[in-house]
Formats: structure tokens, sequence, C-alpha cells
């Protein structure tokens, strides 16, 4: 297969690819060399860089990063082999999964990626690339695809939102995603669709359907780790610890902004979004408590689309009221506990249990949610960075590192469904209040 690049120029496809390769080595020797940048040899490097791009946009890429409006179902959207497509609820979200093609390669066989940062010494594999276009000396050493492949999938095995909702991986710091205005059943359904039933001659009335533009902006996760010399020393013995503390912290991190985010300077996440649904505690109920009520009353304005989706995110402390929540029968009958258990999964009222602590405690509106993650869309850049410093901690003999990803995420409604009714509101983000 062939490709033009210009009128003057057609390469073959491997063609391209070695040309980009050697165009990406060229830019990672100038890189490597500790010398300040002359004028002429930053010229040379930014017309290797832009060189590269020019065969890497020539290549049959996936297409233009937007959305099917479909995305409000909960069924899962197809990617293609090359990567960077949207990855639905029930799909896999591996590094490869979500980035197909394969990206920058540690080339030393003999010293990996993290002994050559700890070294402190220059390393002619170690790239740096600015994390952000406005400011290009905040960055670090460019993960390899190897190493950020790992740290990703042990965060994603440890995360609650990510392997649930939609993810779309990033090529730029924004991307624009077209979705549904949610509005009211009692005029239009989602979208502004309406049906009517008219005669074989009759006229139909027309409505234009509604629709709205989400916009994810890449915010910039920091994550600081301690390491003993001593660690340091033992590289390649200590990596999958790194490999571990990095995709643990990662995940921790990035279910909090998920679920409890403010939107400024990180995720929105779905207790401080404008479409969660929060329900009225009982008249006269204790303070930190839960009654079966609370539970019944939360799921009845559960979006009926999001039922089968949906998953309880109960905080630590719930867990003994939820043990001992139970449902009386009659006189003298034996109660039946709320909450049940199988093989190690709780359920209750049928859908499963999550406990974690990334929510509010026990009376805190936020300490019970019930969601249906399918309708909460992350955007994910495929690039981390990794950097170290000797100096914070020299007393200590520890170093410093700090790994830096970016990632943005909010949910797909900007509010509550009003149905037919015209009174109630339902939503796929549904809560307690405080007590």
């Amino acid at each position: 297969m062939s490709i033009e690049i210009n009128p003057n120029e057609i390469l073959k496809v491997d063609d391209i690819k070695e040309q980009i390769q050697i165009a990406r080595e060229m830019i990672a020797a100038v890189d490597s060399d500790p010398t300040p940048l002359t004028p002429e040899y930053r010229k040379f490097r930014e017309s290797l860089s832009e060189r590269a791009d020019r065969y890497e946009r020539a290549l049959p890429y996936p297409g233009p990063e937007t959305m099917s409006s479909g995305i409000h179902g909960s069924g899962a959207i197809g990617a293609t082999p090359g990567g960077y497509a949207l990855r639905g609820p029930v799909e896999a979200k591996s590094y490869k999964n979500l980035y197909g093609r394969d990206g920058y390669q540690w080339p030393d066989k003999k010293t990996n990626f993290f002994q050559a940062v700890f070294s402190g010494r220059h390393h002619p594999g170690l790239t740096i690339r600015a994390m952000n276009e406005t400011t290009p000396a905040d960055g670090g050493f460019l993960v390899p695809v190897e190493f950020a492949s790992q740290i990703h999938n042990v965060s994603l095995e440890n995360e609650i939102v990510m392997p649930r909702a939609f993810v779309q991986p990033m090529k730029s710091n924004s991307i624009k995603i077209p979705a549904m205005v949610i509005g009211s059943h009692a005029s239009a359904l989602l979208g502004g669709f309406t049906a009517s039933y008219v005669a074989e001659t009759g006229t139909i009335n027309e409505r234009d359907p509604k629709t709205r533009q989400m916009e994810l902006n890449a915010k910039k996760l920091t994550g600081l780790i301690r390491f003993s010399g001593e660690l340091a020393a033992d590289i390649p013995g200590g990596e999958n610890q790194i490999v571990q503390i990095c995709g643990k912290g990662l995940s921790w991190y990035r279910d909090k902004a998920f679920l409890k985010g403010s939107g400024a300077g990180e995720p929105l996440g779905i207790l401080e979004s404008d479409c969660l649904v929060t329900v009225p505690k009982e008249a006269g109920q204790k303070a930190g408590t839960i009654m079966y009520e609370n539970l019944t009353k939360m799921m009845s304005r559960m979006y009926p689309g999001s039922f089968k989706n949906s998953v309880w995110i109960c905080h630590q402390s719930t867990i003994p009221q939820l043990l001992t929540l139970s449902l009386a029968i009659g006189v003298g009958g034996t109660a039946i506990p709320v909450m049940n258990e199988s093989n190690g999964q709780f359920t209750m009222l049928t859908r499963p249990v999550i406990f974690t602590e990334k929510t509010e405690p026990l009376g805190s509106k936020g300490d019970i949610l019930l969601a249906d993650f399918s309708q909460y869309v992350i955007g994910l850049r495929s690039e981390m960075r990794f950097d170290v410093s000797i100096h914070v901690a020299f007393e200590t003999d520890e170093l410093l590192a700090r790994l830096i990803e970016r990632h943005d995420g909010q949910p797909l409604w900007d509010e509550p469904l009003t149905l037919a009714d015209g009174v109630t509101t339902v939503s796929p983000f549904v809560v307690l209040e405080e007590r």
C-alpha cells in the first residue's frame, strides 16, 4: 500500500514507518546532548519533529476523536486495531487496547529505564518531552510503553470507575464530545425525540433533536514517591515494586477524582455533578444511620435504563450499619438481612456492593451511592513522565521521584431526567443526603 505524503512524495507504509523511526531516533540523539541547543540545532530539531509528525499523520490512523451519539446507551462501542478509539464499559481497557500502536520503546537491554533514571547520569535512551504546550519545562523522562503499560494495567486492576466507564484515549490536550440534552419526558425523550399516532393522511409534527457539546481537558496528576537509596540500588530487583506503587497510587487518586472531584483543575466527580439526585433522609432518622427505606427510595430514583448496570458504592465506615440492617417479617418471624454475600461478593437489593474509602464517611452525603458508571466518560492521555531528585532528602539517603499522568472525566448527563409525570426526577447517580 502506497500513500501520498505530498504531490512530489509517494511512499509505501513500511517506508513511512522507517522514516518516522529515523526521525525519532535523531530527535532522541539531539535531546540526549547535555549541552544547550544552539539556534541552528533547535531549528534542526523542530524540522525533525515536524517531519515525523507529517509522516505519522499520513498513516491510516482511526478517524477523528469524536464519540458516537450512542454513548448514552450502556452497550460497548467497538475499537479499531489501531487504537485511540472509544472503549465501552464492558470492553477491555489495557494500555494496548487503548493505544494500539507501539510507542517509545526502551532501547537498552542491559540497563532498564528505572536504573537509568535513578543513576542520575546521562543515558541516550532517556528522552524529555513537555507535558504542556505552554510550559516546555513541565515534564520529566518519557516512560517507555512497556513500563507505562505495566503501571496503567496495575492501576486498572484496582480502580472502581474506569473499568465500568467509557474511556476515550486522547491524542491532544482536549477533545469535544457530542452529547444529548436530558430534559423532561413530560415533553420529549432523551435528545428531544417525540412520536405520535397519526391518520394515514395526517400531518406529522416535526421536532429537531437536541444535542449539546461536552469538552474534556486533560488535567495533570502528579504523584510524589520517596525511595530509599537501597531500593534504587536494588533495581532491577525493585522494578516491580516501583510499578506497583505507581499503579496503585494512580488508581487511588483517579478513582477519588472521578467520584468526588470538584471539576476545577481536576476531573468533575459524580458527587459534585449537576446530574446527581439526592434522596432525603427519613423523618426522625438518627444521625449516622442507614435505614431500609433509604435504600428503596434511592433505587426508585435510579434511571430505569441504568438499573442493570448500577452498583452500590459504600464507604468502609458503613459496613456495621449495612451488616446489621434487616427486614422484619411479622410477629416472631426471622429477620431477612438486606445485604447478602455469595462467593465473597456482597449484593444489596440485587445490585453489587463495593466498599471503599474514596467516598465520604458514614452520616455524610456520599457515604452511600448508587451509580451506573457507564454514564461517565474519561479522557486519557497515553504519555507518562517519571523524574527523580537526589537533593530533597539528601540527608536521609532517599530519592524523591515524580510521576506525571494526564486525564479528565465527567458524567455524560448534565442534569437529572424528569419523568413523564412532570415531577419525579431520576439519574444514573443517586446519593443519600447527610444525616
